[in-house]
């Protein structure tokens, strides 16, 4: 029996990548999605949010030490820059999960995996309370080392989903080519 082909989409250009990650990821969950267009996305996601570091470092290093202190300006320009990339991130993440989902149908994996995205959620949410909340008492120090636990499952959860996405398109019989358009 000969090897399917896969019907992923290969992009060559990030901005078309980028263009599908808009158009496809806040509706299509069951189809796949080839490296290119994951690392594409990556890629451009990354530069945005450089841009975000850079524009919003900028004007809050203006308003703190270069002698701006006193306008109000620079202030809601960095207030704004902030907003605008929380809002970014926020509208990113349906898409975000969505691409991972279909990356990991296009290397022949269930979307079960992204329960380690799930846990990691919480292992990163509840790592972070249990060490703000560690304190000197036997029951703090214990939580301060169950949220160091926590943290160290986040990483180790991040790294499994990492290699995931780098596998490559499955030749075989997969069932997700199959919801492809």
């Amino acid at each position: 029996m000969p090897a399917q082909q896969s019907d992923s989409v290969k992009y060559t250009n990030m901005f078309k990548a980028y263009g599908a990650f808009w158009r496809r990821g806040f509706t299509e969950w069951h189809g796949t999605a080839s490296r290119s267009e994951y690392w594409w996305n990556v890629l451009m996601n990354m530069l945005v949010w450089i841009f975000f570091w850079v524009f919003i470092g900028m004007w809050m290093g203006m308003a703190m030490g270069y002698g701006f202190d006193e306008s109000p300006i620079v202030a809601i320009v960095g207030s704004f820059g902030s907003v605008v990339a929380s809002l970014y991130g926020t509208a990113c993440w349906i898409p975000r999960l969505s691409l991972r989902v279909r990356r990991l149908h296009d290397a022949g994996l269930s979307a079960g995996w992204m329960i380690l995205y799930g846990l990691k959620f919480v292992a990163l949410i509840a790592g972070a309370f249990s060490v703000m909340m560690g304190g000197t008492s036997y029951m703090m120090r214990g939580l301060a080392s169950w949220g160091v636990f926590l943290f160290v499952f986040w990483f180790i959860a991040e790294i499994v989903l990492f290699v995931l996405t780098l596998l490559p398109t499955a030749k075989g019989v997969n069932p997700y080519h199959k919801f492809n358009k």
